[in-house]
């Protein structure tokens, strides 16, 4: 089980990176979090985040008709969002570095 504070560091740029290569929805990025091992992601956690992400000027949500059921609101980056992720991707690598060397030495 992932911890919850260590998760919310990394949950805005890891929607983020589910969302940058293709429009999708709410429903559909808590299925990719789950088949990936965040098994704790609910729609009462993701929901709220995709709400800051839009307030953020990362994404934008737009309604959609569905081929099965109702209207979908369906989430796509911005540019903003990419930069982000491009720093999110940079500062995750720092950080994953600097983790592996201290876990490293403790194994020594």
């Amino acid at each position: 089980m992932i911890d919850t504070q260590m998760l919310k560091g990394l949950i805005d740029g890891i929607i983020l990176h589910i969302i940058k290569n293709k429009e999708t929805y709410g429903y559909e990025i808590i299925e990719e979090l789950k088949l990936n091992g965040f098994y704790n992601m609910t729609e009462g956690t993701v929901y709220p985040i995709l709400t800051r992400l839009i307030k953020k000027g990362l994404i934008i949500g737009t309604f959609k008709e569905s081929k099965k059921g109702p209207r979908r609101k369906y989430y796509y980056i911005t540019e903003s969002g990419r930069r982000y992720l491009d720093d999110f991707y940079k500062s995750y690598d720092s950080l994953k570095a600097a983790m592996d060397r201290v876990l490293e030495k403790g194994n020594k």
